[in-house]
């Protein structure tokens, strides 16, 4: 393809080595409270360790991996471990009769 807003999907989209935003709002947000509270040396040393760590245990993974581990978690936490739609469902099942379950021929004997 030629067209000049093209991007593939494989394309990185790092900013030295961490995902952005997501895995810079943390650096960033430790040096911005050192600069808040009066101490900005401070805050860039822990902007700088928490660079440091973030790198450390991304390293090995595939691009991004804490952002969508850190999602996964939240997204864990939000639905109380029901991930799917079924198991997050607040109605009863139906108490009369079998329950149907579709594509899996083994449940009701033979077709």
């Amino acid at each position: 393809m030629q067209a000049p807003v093209y991007r593939s999907l494989e394309a990185k989209s790092t900013l030295l080595g961490l995902a952005f935003p997501m895995e810079w709002m943390a650096v960033l947000f430790a040096g911005w409270m050192g600069t808040a509270v009066g101490a900005p040396n401070v805050g860039a040393g822990c902007g700088l360790g928490i660079y440091v760590l973030i790198r450390l245990v991304g390293y090995g993974h595939a691009e991004g991996h804490l952002q969508h581990w850190l999602l996964w978690r939240v997204r864990q936490a939000r639905t109380q471990g029901r991930l799917s739609a079924a198991a997050r469902v607040q109605r009863p099942r139906f108490p009369f009769g079998e329950y149907d379950r579709r594509g899996s021929p083994g449940l009701r004997g033979s077709p």
